[in-house]
């Protein structure tokens, strides 16, 4: 690991990048759920309606913001990243009605949006410059193992720090996105060919959509999108269905802590677990097997603990498998690999603002069991298509992986 992070040069940006990865998760989101039913007049349905709102927001910035990202540069768009993370965090620490968490949502889905796609295309320029191209998820994935080992403790903290105030988990948020603020503004843009500017500067974006339907980008970034927006909206209610099950906030920081240490050893190994699989349908049928059984399991459970469990192996999966897929490589050689991974993450904000919708409206219709079945089986509905069409792709895994998890 030595050789991967050192401070000077361009070389440096691994380890100021994976300052941003730890700085840039929102410790907070372990009693985010939890923390909007302290606002007076706030129901689940109010937590669905904000969820979706934000997530709104975030689909109108996600693929402008990869446009955005290609043109003006990966670096300054991170930084604008950073700064939409620092004023949401600001927003939630300073909230006393529906109107700020609106605010604190809407700007944590501009920082996600300029974030995703955003990052990894650095980094991959990062090390093309550096000649360690093909070492790309090996690094990616130990950049983010760490990203998301490091910040447990005060994941698992954050919730004891309610009993003072639920206040402080936020303001200590505040004090990690300005370090990251600060790493983020330290990166060294790498060097690009001069011939690769040209052509970034004489395109404009229908041509770049008309590139990704050329390469049939489509098909992996609307089935990574759908099953990324399915678990956001799950993820949306982890909080505020442990509360209704009565488990004491005081858990929700250790549970939560757990699920991303699990995250963090499957990241480490993402480039042994990639390996696995001999064709990109076999990654999407896996996760599919995997999420919607998890999915189904948490609506039949009974048991407190059982569910609590099940939330757990959902939040490691999630992140743990998102360095695992073929979305880098789907898009070749493409100059706009920012734009092309911001599809995907501009379809997950569509579909998590829709899938939590949808989740606090059955939950208040037919409560939490059942609306999760009915989302999980949604979710096959519409992947099995997609799965048609992946599995035409014969090509072999190489590279690959994006810094928003599939």
């Amino acid at each position: 690991m030595k050789k991967y992070f050192i401070l000077k040069g361009v070389e440096g940006n691994l380890l100021k990048f994976t300052i941003a990865l730890i700085t840039n998760k929102r410790l907070f989101v372990v009693i985010l759920g939890a923390y909007y039913l302290t606002i007076p007049n706030v129901t689940p349905w109010w937590v669905g309606t904000i969820l979706l709102v934000s997530t709104l927001s975030g689909f109108l910035f996600e693929i402008p913001s990869g446009y955005i990202a290609d043109k003006i540069g990966h670096k300054k768009a991170l930084v604008v990243s950073s700064v939409s993370s620092v004023l949401s965090t600001s927003f939630f620490l300073f909230a006393d009605s529906v109107s700020f968490l609106f605010l604190g949502g809407i700007f944590l889905s501009i920082g996600v949006a300029f974030m995703s796609g955003t990052g990894t295309a650095f980094i991959h320029e990062t090390l093309r410059a550096l000649g360690r191209e093909s070492e790309f998820r090996e690094i990616m994935g130990k950049m983010k193992s760490i990203g998301f080992a490091v910040p447990i403790v005060l994941t698992i903290l954050i919730p004891f720090f309610v009993s003072i105030s639920w206040k402080l988990p936020f303001a200590i948020s505040l004090i990690s996105d300005l370090v990251g603020f600060v790493a983020i503004c330290s990166l060294v843009t790498p060097p690009v060919p001069q011939e690769h500017i040209d052509e970034i500067r004489l395109s404009n974006f229908r041509q770049v959509m008309h590139e990704a339907y050329k390469i049939n980008f489509f098909r992996y970034a609307i089935f990574s999108g759908i099953l990324g927006g399915v678990l956001f909206g799950v993820g949306g209610f982890r909080a505020v269905y442990q509360s209704a099950l009565g488990i004491p906030v005081v858990w929700f920081g250790v549970l939560f802590g757990i699920g991303r240490g699990f995250a963090s050893l499957l990241l480490w190994h993402s480039g042994r677990i990639q390996k696995l699989f001999k064709t990109p349908a076999q990654i999407y049928v896996a996760k599919l097997v995997v999420f919607s059984v998890l999915i189904i399991a948490l609506g039949l459970t009974h048991s407190v603990w059982g569910i609590a469990i099940l939330f757990i192996f959902i939040n490691a999966f999630q992140w743990g498998l998102g360095n695992i897929g073929y979305s880098v490589e789907a898009t070749g050689k493409s100059k706009f690999k920012a734009t092309l991974l911001s599809v995907k993450s501009q379809i997950q904000m569509i579909v998590g603002g829709g899938a939590a919708f949808l989740l606090g409206y059955l939950i208040e219709v037919i409560g939490y069991s059942k609306s999760f079945i009915v989302l999980a089986l949604v979710l096959v509905c519409l992947l099995t298509p997609l799965l048609f069409l992946i599995s035409k792709d014969k090509k072999q895994i190489g590279i690959g992986g994006d810094d928003s998890g599939e």
